[in-house]
């Protein structure tokens, strides 16, 4: 399949994409896979204010918190890039299908508040299974040849594509997540807040209404609205008792949603070679909602 390339002066346009999605897609062949696609948005950079708000609404504003949500920030306010990839009109698959299921997040160096870089996002990956088909997705927030983050993330599909196969590196967190229970080290709770649901859309360009009304997600058969992933990974790297400071990676498996109102309780393993794993449940629930594991990066 041939190379493509697009590059955007000025942040990919919510609407534009999102009217892209509405075209019927081409399907899957496995013969073509996924396009050769790489989209580049120059002039990207990360505002102050995008930084406040991410950590007014972690509940937790210290500079060890702030330097922890340095990982996440590029993913909040770049998943334009990912969502014009969805919805471009070589994309095989309709965006309507897709479930983001695991990030991993690398942070390199030190990111400034205000410089200027360029976010490219290409396939890497991408994997038929048994009852779906996965995809990674990498960005890398690059200057000149130099780059001080990067992301991959995994894209999962239901349905049957055929004979299990795979294509590509799998450069993103592993298909298991770690294993936490109630006895670990420490945990806190708290209650999942709803407020600013419409500005957090306008950060990462996603207005699904299953993320702003219970009415419309019950349509689509979930209990309530419930927040982006990324919102809620804010929350739980706010409370971590691990430092921030890069090089680290932050892997996380989206496992289900968590709905706005709900007390939640965090649970961290011990620190270990400046290694810690966590989880986050839904009070209640056994199964937990997300997983994470933060680490040092190696260089």
């Amino acid at each position: 399949m041939s190379f493509y390339t697009e590059t955007y002066t000025a942040p990919p346009s919510a609407l534009l994409y999102m009217l892209k999605a509405f075209r019927p897609s081409s399907g899957w062949k496995p013969d073509h896979g996924f396009p050769d696609l790489n989209l580049i948005w120059r002039g990207y950079r990360i505002e102050p204010e995008a930084i406040r708000f991410l950590q007014r609404i972690s509940g937790v504003q210290d500079g060890r918190s702030k330097e922890l949500l340095f990982l996440l920030v590029p993913h909040v306010t770049g998943l334009r890039l990912l969502m014009a990839m969805l919805t471009h009109p070589l994309w095989p698959l309709p965006i309507w299908r897709a479930l983001q299921v695991r990030n991993r997040l690398s942070i390199h160096r030190h990111v400034k508040v205000g410089d200027t870089a360029d976010l490219v996002t290409g396939v890497t990956a991408w994997r038929v299974l048994e009852k779906g088909i996965e995809v990674d997705l990498r960005t890398r927030l690059q200057q000149g040849d130099d780059w001080a983050w990067e992301s991959v993330v995994t894209f999962y599909y239901r349905g049957r594509f055929g004979s299990p196969t795979e294509r590509g590196a799998a450069l993103g967190a592993a298909p298991m997540s770690p294993v936490l229970d109630d006895s670990s080290a420490t945990a806190e709770r708290w209650r999942i807040d709803g407020t600013d649901r419409w500005r957090f859309g306008a950060l990462t360009g996603d207005y699904n209404g299953i993320h702003q009304w219970d009415l419309y997600a019950r349509r689509f058969g979930f209990e309530a609205a419930f927040p982006h992933p990324q919102r809620v990974a804010a929350q739980c790297l706010g409370r971590l008792g691990s430092s921030g400071s890069a090089p680290r990676q932050l892997d996380l498996w989206i496992k289900g949603p968590v709905y706005f109102g709900r007390e939640v309780v965090l649970r961290q393993s011990p620190l270990e070679n400046d290694r810690q794993d966590f989880a986050l449940w839904i009070t209640g629930d056994e199964r937990p909602a997300l997983v994470g594991s933060l680490y040092p990066l190696e260089t």
